[in-house]
This record gives C-alpha cells, sequence and structure tokens, in this order.
C-alpha cells in the first residue's frame, strides 16, 4: 500500500515537472511570440497588427517584453515597455489559463487579466497622451494623460476614459473655443472596423459638447453637440459657432468624411 501511494505521490510531481520542462526546452520562445502577436492581430482579420522586441520566456509559463509596438492600418499607434505576463494558477482549477499582464505607456502604468482564447480586462492609469502616436496622425495633440479601463470579448472592446487635466493643442475637429476644454471623459465600442463613440463630453470654462456617432471602415460619421456659455465668448467665436444653430444655447457641428 505504502508502495503504491509512493508511485501516485511521484506521478502527480512528475506531471506538472514534465509540462514545465517542454515549456522550458521544448516549445521556442519564437513560436511563442508568433502566436501572441498573432492572437493581438486578430490573426489578420483586423485592422491591428502587433511585434515584440526582446521578447523572452521564463518559469512558469511567463513572458517578457522590452516592448510591444501596436499599429492601426500599418500606422504606429501605441508602444507597451516593459511588458510582462504571468499564468494565474486560481484559473487553472476552473479550467481555464489566464494571464496577469504589465506594461508601461511613458511613465502610465498599465495591467490587467487576460484570459484565453478570447476576453480580458485591461486597466491604464496616468498615461501621456503624446505617448500614442496613432492620436496625433489623426489630428489631435494634447500633454495631458488618460486612465482607463478596457473591456474585451472575442472581436468586441469597450473603453472608458477620463481624462481629468485636458490640454488640447491641436484637433482635427475645430470648433472656435476648443482649447477652453479642460476635462474629457467617454466610452466608445468596438467591433471588427467599426467604433461607436457611444459618448464623449468636454467640458471647459466656456461650456460643454459632447461626440457621438460611429466610425466604419474609416468613415467618420458623428456629430458634436456643443452647449456654449454665450456670455463667455468673443465676438468671433459667437459669429462662428452661430452657423451651427439649432436652437438657444444649442449648436449641432457635423464631423463627417474619412479619417486622417
Amino acid at each position: 500500500m505504502i508502495f503504491k501511494f509512493r508511485n501516485i505521490l511521484y506521478f502527480s510531481i512528475s506531471i506538472p515537472v514534465f509540462i514545465i520542462l517542454i515549456w522550458l526546452f521544448a516549445v521556442p520562445g519564437s513560436l511563442i511570440q508568433e502566436r501572441i502577436e498573432e492572437a493581438i492581430s486578430s490573426g489578420g482579420r483586423g485592422n491591428i497588427t502587433a511585434s515584440m522586441t526582446g521578447f523572452k520566456k521564463g518559469l512558469f509559463f511567463s513572458v517578457s517584453a522590452e516592448s510591444l509596438d501596436l499599429k492601426m492600418d500599418k500606422v504606429p499607434a501605441l508602444k507597451i515597455t516593459g511588458l510582462t505576463a504571468r499564468l494565474d494558477p486560481q484559473y487553472l482549477i476552473k479550467m481555464q489559463f489566464a494571464f496577469e499582464v504589465k506594461g508601461k505607456i511613458g511613465s502610465g502604468e498599465m495591467r490587467g487579466l487576460l484570459k484565453f482564447p478570447s476576453e480580458g480586462e485591461i486597466k491604464i492609469e496616468r498615461a501621456e497622451l503624446d505617448e500614442i502616436p496613432y492620436l496625433g496622425h489623426i489630428g489631435i495633440q494634447s500633454s495631458s494623460y488618460i486612465t482607463a479601463d478596457i473591456s474585451i470579448k472575442d472581436r468586441d472592446a469597450r473603453l472608458a476614459f477620463t481624462i481629468p487635466e485636458l490640454a488640447i493643442e491641436k484637433a482635427a475637429i475645430l470648433i472656435p473655443f476648443m482649447d477652453s476644454f479642460h476635462k474629457a471623459q467617454g466610452v466608445l465600442s468596438i467591433t471588427g472596423d467599426e467604433v461607436k463613440v457611444d459618448s464623449v463630453s468636454l467640458e471647459g470654462e466656456k461650456g460643454y459638447a459632447r461626440l457621438k456617432g460611429d466610425i466604419t471602415n474609416r468613415v467618420m460619421n458623428l456629430s458634436l453637440e456643443v452647449m456654449p456659455y454665450m456670455n463667455r465668448l468673443n465676438a468671433t467665436e459667437a459669429m462662428l459657432i452661430g452657423k451651427f444653430f439649432v436652437s438657444p444655447g444649442y449648436f449641432v457641428i457635423p464631423v463627417k468624411g474619412p479619417l486622417l
């Protein structure tokens, strides 16, 4: 009986050891890197591509990379540095593979949990907007930072964000007092090549604005609702906003056409 119990114990211990040895010596790091990049890039079905530099695998199914570069429509979109991911053992009991991920966007922090094959929750804290090059590509330049929560399910993603200290230096959507807005928050939903702007609100000393609509196949169909404090606008601002008049204190600016 003792001999049988000992054999069972040795066998139980040998299984995880055998799996770890396979991970360390039989599975090439290049193959793991390739599979991760393909997963992020949606297997080539989307407009996002990913590439990693300085990729390494470690003990207990952990991986790291010096940087993860994301491109959207072949344009640099985001760079995450110091990326690490490790297997979360509590999900193995549920017969699931889940990885805790961490990284940096500029001096901002990114952390979250990714469940295979395609589900995850990611939180971004105080990431500088000027470290997100895609914003500059579409005509937005700002020295502010962003905090966001991202939910991922299959090819769908939902982004809820806050920019508490907005400082717009340049924007593709031009209204006379755009640089007066000092706070932004909103929710975006992404499905394949469609971005739905559920609501993005802006506020500042000269009024409020709300952006709604969608961007499909890089074509914008948006509207910017502006509710200014008319007594705080100068004569030029009041004249320029006047052509978008809908009702007293309410103006709507159409934002349509191809994305830059």
